[in-house]
């Protein structure tokens, strides 16, 4: 073989605990910069494999098959595991505005007739449907849900 054919090979070859090390942070880096934590995975696993290095005398190439095997392993349990705990809790009203207009008070910028009428939520106005009753222009309802772009509303006075 040629000595440009062997670049990868020598790549490897050279591969120390440091320079698994210093592979570790780069990966860490780039997974910061794009947060898919897809690429975190990876980067532990460089990083797990840069300690093994320096504690233990690995061959090249079975620290390439280190370097899969962790990071496949890491990559499957992370997914399954770690991900969904990141992403759980309490959704977030933050870009639901429907969501956020739940429980607001509003008034009523019309009459309304059989259950039906306007109100002013902020600087807009909305179609809104009562099921019990109806509103004079003027009166304090809560929204209590919505439904496309119409709101269920309720009286606050009983």
């Amino acid at each position: 073989m040629s000595g440009e054919g062997n670049i990868f090979v020598q790549l490897l070859e050279g591969m120390s605990g440091t320079k698994w090390l210093i592979f570790g942070v780069l990966l860490l880096t780039l997974e910061v910069l794009t947060g898919t934590t897809y690429i975190l995975w990876p980067a532990v696993a460089a990083l797990v494999l840069g300690v093994l290095v320096f504690i233990l005398p690995l061959s090249w190439e079975l620290q390439f098959l280190l370097f899969f095997l962790i990071s496949t392993v890491l990559l499957f349990v992370g997914h399954k595991y770690f991900q969904p705990m990141m992403k759980g809790g309490e959704p977030s009203d933050l870009n639901d505005r429907a969501r956020a207009m739940v429980g607001k008070r509003v008034k009523a910028v019309t009459n309304f007739e059989t259950g039906r009428g306007r109100v002013q939520v902020g600087d807009t106005q909305w179609q809104a449907v009562m099921d019990e009753g109806n509103a004079s222009e003027g009166d304090e309802l809560r929204i209590i849900s919505v439904r496309g772009t119409t709101l269920q509303v309720e009286s606050l006075t009983p």
